[in-house]
């Protein structure tokens, strides 16, 4: 049998003979093979899951090749006389780090993909998700980006998206709109007649839908004033186009009747109501 070589090392003293030394270098080719042809299958598998980002694709890839060679690694140590206890010692403080380190990355990694597999939206799709609307430009493993009405890109990260009330108006098919309508009346009893002619005038209007129909509730009222709050639906990609119109030929409808009118679109914030004020 051939004498061993002591080697010293930070794991502790290897005792290498050449068995052992075959052993380590065939494990280590075995192990090069094995991380090759998973890394192809995985390749493979992942691109029959549907709307799979290529780069989520590319990082489960990259940690499955990891994860087999520091297995090989393992092994190769174990054949060469390494003391297993330190290794797994300094194993479980490595995940325990990348773990505490890694968490949020990790959360997001996994919000990403279950993004990717579920697609509760898609590029093109418009979305409102934490306080932010506009169209959605790009998804990645990382974040969702979208690009607002005013031409600013917001990136949201992926377990933001996840954890928020996500609104997909373009799924959806149809987005609701408020205006706020104040007219000066006689009391609030004479504003049955406008509600009417703010309903049949909106509904009129081109691009609002009859399914849902609009609806004008009374939200505040004084001897002089009512308050109405417009709510109508319309195409999610027309509301500028369509709640411009409406607030025209409000304003018209209104004006033909001989009524002062203030049209705003959209409501300002609610305001307290004084008791003979307008």
């Amino acid at each position: 049998m051939t004498s061993p070589w002591t080697v010293d090392t930070p794991l502790g003293t290897l005792d290498v003979n050449g068995w052992t030394l075959v052993w380590a270098v065939l494990v280590l080719i075995g192990t090069v093979l094995a991380a090759r042809y998973v890394a192809g299958a995985t390749r493979r598998l992942g691109a029959r899951v549907p709307n799979l980002a290529d780069d989520v694709l590319l990082q489960i890839i990259q940690f499955v090749r990891y994860a087999i060679y520091a297995l090989g690694a393992g092994v190769i140590l174990s054949l060469l006389g390494a003391p297993i206890q330190p290794v797994l010692i300094a194993v479980l403080i490595t995940l325990g780090a990348l773990v505490l380190v890694g968490r949020g990355v990790a959360d997001n990694f996994g919000a990403g993909l279950v993004i990717q597999v579920r697609h509760p939206l898609r590029p093109g799709d418009l979305i409102e998700c934490d306080g932010h609307e506009g169209h959605v430009i790009d998804l990645n493993s990382r974040e969702v980006l979208i690009q607002t009405y005013d031409g600013a890109h917001v990136h949201l990260p992926n377990n933001l998206v996840m954890n928020s009330s996500l609104l997909n108006l373009t799924a959806s098919g149809s987005a609701r709109s408020k205006l706020e309508v104040r007219i000066a009346v006689d009391g609030p009893a004479a504003a049955d007649d406008l509600i009417r002619l703010v309903l049949d005038t909106a509904l009129a209007v081109s691009g609002v839908l009859g399914e849902p129909p609009p609806t004008c509730p009374m939200t505040a009222a004084t001897p002089t004033e009512v308050v109405l709050r417009l709510l109508l639906w319309h195409d999610p990609e027309s509301a500028l186009d369509v709640c411009s119109r409406v607030t025209a030929a409000l304003g018209a409808a209104l004006g033909d009747a001989g009524v002062q009118y203030a049209i705003s679109w959209p409501p300002p914030a609610p305001a307290a109501f004084r008791l003979g004020t307008t």
